[in-house]
Parts: C-alpha cells; structure tokens; sequence
C-alpha cells in the first residue's frame, strides 16, 4: 500500500495550480490569446495543456495549501503577474489601433466602425486592417512562441510563491502605458502631417476661390491621399512593430525583475 501523505498532496496541488493561475492571467491579457472569438473552454484547456508542457522544466513550487488565506494570496499575485505580462504586451497593439484612429479621423473614416472580433468592441475599419496585418506579422516574428517562453523563464526569475507584487513592480507597468501614444504617433504622425499639409492646401483655394465646393473636392482628395499614404505605410510596419515588440520584451524583463 502507498501512503501518501498531506504535505505530498498540497505540493502536488500547488505544483498545478500556482502555474495554472499565471498563465490564465497571460491568457486573459495577451494578444492573440485572449481573442474573445476563442471560446473560454479552448482557452482553459490551452492552459492546462501548456501547464503540464511546463511542469517538467519549472522549478519546484512551495507546498502550501492552496485553500488557505495565504495560498488565496499566493493564487492572486501569481494571477496578477500573468495579467501584467500579457497587458504588456498587448499595449502595443492597442497603440496600433490608435494610431488607426488618428489617421482615420484625418482621411474622413472615423466613423467608419467595426467590430473588433479580438476583443468585442467597435474600432475605426482602418484601425482592424493595420491590427490584423500586426496580428499576422506578430505570428510570423514568433511572437506568441516568444511570450511562451518569456513566461516559462519568469517562474526562474520570479518564483511562484515569492516576493509579491509591489508598488514597484506596478509602477514599470501603469509608466508603460505612456508607450499606447507613443506607438500610435511613431506609426501614424507621417500620415498624420501628410493629411495636415493636404486640408491646409485645400483650406487656402478654398480662400482663393470661395465658390469651389470645399465638401466637393476636400473630402475626396484627403481619402484619396489617406489610401496612398496607408499603401506607402504598411510595409514601414514590420520594422516598427519589431522594434516596439523588442521594447515590450525589455520593460517585461525589467517587470519581472531580470
């Protein structure tokens, strides 16, 4: 007969659940993976596979009961360091979508709406073409391989059942969010003055020949040139998007203090 002891079933209890938690909090932030199109039964499963994919090459968790005060503790920070992993990440994209936004407004497209089917709100249609195409280009850089790996290092860096999230740690992730306008401007601001110059150029022959119809020729020329600035846009993206990933990458590394 095999005796199994209490202290036995804790570790083993907590050996699933303490890398459970911090991978469903990636899961419920990071780009791709908490596409509201998944359903939430394929993510809980995606967990739990990745989960036991990564028990053999994770360091070995405390035993503690998980049921307790303090292994709800436990449970919460490690879900929160999942959480802060992914939003991380998925900043960038969210300042592709206003960049989106900002070049819209100026072409004449801000209401031009559509459902984000990544996560179920209305975006600017331009600002879906430009995340999809940084979707698939982020696929394509093994980003999502990348962000896999990156969690499975963290349990290294910061061990489940540690130190806690601190103040400290929170402040690298709420001064990252400055990096949502910073990437919306790097992507769209050569748009953005191109589409400036051209309502500036129609504003002054509209002073020049007040009875030309500004609704008439403004509009049009401005979408016009919004197309062809978005056509000489695209292929600058994968550089940009490269360099803003490799930037999510450090601030992630000075996050998990590594």
């Amino acid at each position: 007969m095999i005796a199994v002891s209490e202290a036995q079933i804790l570790s083993w209890m907590a050996s699933l659940w303490l890398p459970f938690a911090r991978v469903s909090g990636l899961m419920l932030t990071a780009p791709l993976f908490s596409a509201s199109y998944i359903p939430n039964r394929a993510k809980a499963l995606f967990c739990v596979v990745l989960c036991m994919l990564l028990l053999p090459v994770l360091p070995p968790m405390p035993a503690i009961n998980i049921l307790s005060i303090e292994g709800m503790l436990i449970l919460s920070n490690e879900l929160l360091i999942g959480l802060c992993i992914g939003f991380i990440v998925q900043l960038v994209f969210d300042g592709i979508i206003l960049a989106g936004q900002l070049i819209a407004n100026g072409m004449g497209l801000g209401f031009a709406m559509m459902v984000d089917p990544q996560r179920g709100i209305q975006v600017p249609v331009l600002s879906q073409y430009l995340l999809i195409i940084c979707m698939l280009l982020f696929v394509a850089l093994e980003g999502h391989l990348d962000l896999i790996s990156l969690l499975a290092r963290s349990f290294e860096i910061w061990p489940a059942g540690g130190r806690l999230v601190s103040p400290e740690s929170l402040s690298v992730v709420y001064q990252w969010g400055s990096e949502l306008f910073s990437a919306a401007v790097r992507v769209s601001i050569p748009a953005v003055i191109a589409l400036l110059v051209v309502q500036v150029a129609v504003g002054v022959i509209s002073r020049a020949a007040p009875t030309l119809n500004l609704f008439a020729v403004g509009f049009p020329l401005a979408m016009l040139m919004g197309y062809l600035i978005v056509d000489q846009l695209i292929p600058n993206l994968l550089p940009v998007l490269s360099q803003l990933l490799d930037r999510a990458l450090a601030q992630l590394s000075l996050f998990l203090g590594g």
